[in-house]
């Protein structure tokens, strides 16, 4: 009987074990829908001709892509709870483009992420003030600050700002960046706002 008692316990021992290992999910289901974003196309197919069709119509304005991936490298913005997150290399023809974008739920959120960041900025951390000119990286760069929205440009090489000017009206976003920061490749850091949409540099009298 003793035999067959521990049988039987083991077989319910297994059999529960069983179930529950059927009723683990991909955390990709079970994300909330903050995290994910549903009106862009799906980064993990970015080498599928389909997609990049998608993407190319996405980025008329940039040129013609030749090529799209993820961009798996950790930025700060990434870890400071964005409600979406968006971050691509972009090929086009000799040219290399990094484009990243998070959303935040209020302007609060989206002004310390970008202020943080500021901190230690760039493979060097260097640390920067508003209006500050100084270089903190070898890649040129531009950063957008919006409300809600920060987007960030990095290239090895000279970045069009004709070009994004282009891409952002496409987009519906309006010029009224509350910071704008350029830098070239080697150059010093540019910071602008817009004032009833017209792009004015801020420059820091005391520095």
């Amino acid at each position: 009987m003793k035999y067959i008692a521990v049988f039987v316990i083991s077989s319910v021992l297994i059999a529960c074990s069983s179930e529950k290992k059927e009723e683990i999910k991909d955390l990709g289901e079970i994300l909330p829908e903050s995290e994910r974003s549903y009106d862009e196309p799906d980064e993990e197919q970015t080498n599928d001709s389909d997609t990049l069709s998608a993407y190319q119509e996405r980025f008329s304005e940039i040129g013609v892509l030749d090529s799209i991936l993820p961009y798996d490298e950790d930025l700060f913005p990434d870890r400071v709870g964005p409600e979406k997150m968006e971050k691509l290399r972009l090929f086009v023809g000799d040219e290399e483009v990094v484009f990243a974008r998070w959303t935040f739920a209020d302007s609060t959120l989206v002004t310390n992420a970008l202020f943080n960041w500021f901190d230690c900025f760039g493979p060097k951390c260097k640390f920067i003030r508003i209006g500050e000119e100084k270089n903190l990286q070898v890649n040129s760069f531009q950063i957008f600050m919006n409300d809600t929205a920060l987007v960030y440009i990095e290239s090895p090489t000279k970045i069009d700002s004709k070009r994004w000017d282009a891409y952002f009206e496409g987009k519906n976003y309006e010029l009224d960046w509350n910071y704008r920061l350029e830098q070239s490749r080697y150059g010093k850091v540019r910071w602008y706002n817009y004032m009833d949409k017209k792009k004015t540099r801020i420059q820091n009298e005391a520095l």
